[in-house]
């Protein structure tokens, strides 16, 4: 069988990795990116495998989000063995660094141990989600701990900026994403089924009701018996230049910028972070190692984020400032004499309903993985084992159904619901910002300011029954995101 994956990421290269575990010596597997993987969401990530951490209040409501919620939390436990997988099948062959590595526990581009703050730089939304963090955590029966704010390795926030709370999730670490999409690709060159084609899709061939081939940005075309589509963010503009005839919900670019610095004095070994907040994960710092015999003073600093219907290849200074900004005044104050290294800018490939898109369309041999949106690295080992599956043909979960790639978007979210969550978040992002409202009702008519222009876009989009998520407003604002599929039942 020959395989064509379409996308270099970490979707394409785990699912790679697992197809070839399986090969035959007659099957081959092509795998088409070009080699800088710019926008590349995976290259921007703090990859943190927080699965808990990312709970917001009645994120685990509904059946569909709880659905979401285990695969995440399998995914979280797969992470060790896949890890030491990946060690085995690629021994000498790996980077230099990766040779000496032993996995979690044994120091470093991937260890366990996530704190998390509860600080006074934003609103009440922060206490609400910590909350339901907590409540998650003692219904799953998770290991951590409440620890004092004080006793944090390295967490120096200014006086008006500490946290009053904290916690730490024993399980939930990290890597250094980088350092994984290195060891993937330089391990998959041990399998003589597997092949590399550094080029650009630029249209996908169909006849009948099954593709035929790939067209490359090099003038070649690649031809295969199953087509595997993971190339995150780019997914639909490469659906609408091939003219399919396939109905699957547009995915946006979730632009998020990261910095990583080098803090001499402050280095970090474990994650600390804030809830999510403002329309995104709130503020992180994450450990980046690059190899056991360089000084471990590298840190991921996280992270910005904003829907566009289009890519964008630089960082905003806005994120930058935001994110140099809360860094220093929420993590650490010694950041202030830390070097900038570099700065990082990632595609979150976002659907229209902000659910993945999974599993085999009505292109009998067009199977699509995308939407995974800033889960992608953290889903991978499950996500990877899943795709490996269909594309075998092999039995997998019914409920994955629910993602089905063609699938209307879903409508979870009640109008009043969304409304209220949305308004949440704005003023979350608003206090994040430097918000002060002044005496006599001010926040009460930014409120209600909010809630007249939220129940005015709902009615000129004809939401009157479901809710718009928070992060696509400006998407439903702007005429990016389609209006006219009604709800699923």
């Amino acid at each position: 069988m020959e395989t064509v994956i379409i996308g270099n990421g970490i979707i394409a290269l785990t699912t790679a990795f697992r197809l070839a575990k399986r090969a035959s010596a007659r099957d081959l597997i092509t795998i088409i990116g070009p080699r800088a993987r710019a926008g590349s969401a995976t290259r921007a990530a703090g990859a943190m495998l927080n699965s808990f951490a990312e709970i917001e209040k009645g994120s685990l409501d509904h059946e569909i989000d709880m659905f979401r919620f285990e695969l995440s939390h399998l995914a979280g436990r797969m992470w060790p063995r896949f890890e030491n997988e990946m060690i085995e099948a690629g021994a000498s062959c790996l980077p230099l660094g990766c040779r000496k590595c032993s996995g979690f526990g044994g120091g470093g581009c991937v260890d366990t141990g996530t704190y998390v703050v509860n600080n006074t730089a934003a609103d009440d939304l922060d206490d609400e989600n910590y909350d339901a963090i907590v409540d998650a955590l003692e219904q799953f029966d998770e290991p951590f701990r409440h620890v004092s704010p004080r006793d944090i390795p390295n967490y120096l926030p200014e006086q008006k900026a500490r946290a009053t709370r904290a916690l730490y999730i024993e399980n939930e670490g990290w890597f250094n994403p980088k350092l994984i999409l290195e060891k993937l690709d330089n391990l998959l060159k041990r399998f003589p089924q597997v092949r590399f084609v550094d080029a650009e899709a630029q249209r996908l061939l169909k006849t009948g009701k099954v593709l035929t081939g790939v067209v490359l940005s090099n003038g070649e075309t690649l031809v295969g018996d199953t087509y595997l589509l993971a190339t995150g963010a780019t997914v639909t503009d490469l659906i609408e230049k091939s003219d399919l005839g396939i109905d699957i919900q547009r995915i946006f670019y979730g632009v998020g910028v990261s910095l990583e610095i080098r803090s001499r004095d402050f280095p970090h070994t474990k994650v600390i972070r804030t809830p999510n907040r403002g329309l995104a994960c709130g503020i992180y710092s994450v450990p980046f190692f690059r190899d056991p015999d360089e000084p471990q003073d590298h840190i991921l600093i996280g992270a910005t984020n904003f829907i566009s219907p289009t890519p964008y290849n630089y960082g905003r200074l806005t994120s930058v400032e935001t994110l140099m900004k809360a860094a220093m005044e929420q993590i650490n104050v010694n950041f202030y004499k830390a070097d900038l290294v570099g700065i990082n800018v990632g595609w979150r490939p976002t659907s229209q309903d902000g659910y993945p898109l999974i599993g085999r369309t009505s292109i009998s041999n067009l199977v699509v993985c995308t939407g995974t949106k800033r889960d992608g690295f953290h889903l991978s080992p499950l996500l990877s084992e899943i795709l490996a599956n269909i594309i075998h043909g092999d039995k997998t979960d019914e409920r994955l159904e629910w993602f089905h790639p063609e699938r209307k978007p879903l409508r979870i979210l009640s109008r009043e619901a969304a409304i209220e969550k949305s308004i949440k978040h704005m003023m979350s992002a608003a206090y994040q910002h430097g918000f002060t409202p002044s005496p006599g009702g001010l926040t009460r008519q930014i409120i209600e300011s909010h809630k007249a222009n939220l129940e005015r876009l709902h009615d000129d989009v004809g939401a009157h029954d479901w809710g718009i998520p928070p992060d696509m407003l400006d998407m439903y604002r702007y005429g990016h995101a389609k209006t006219d599929l009604r709800q699923n039942k």
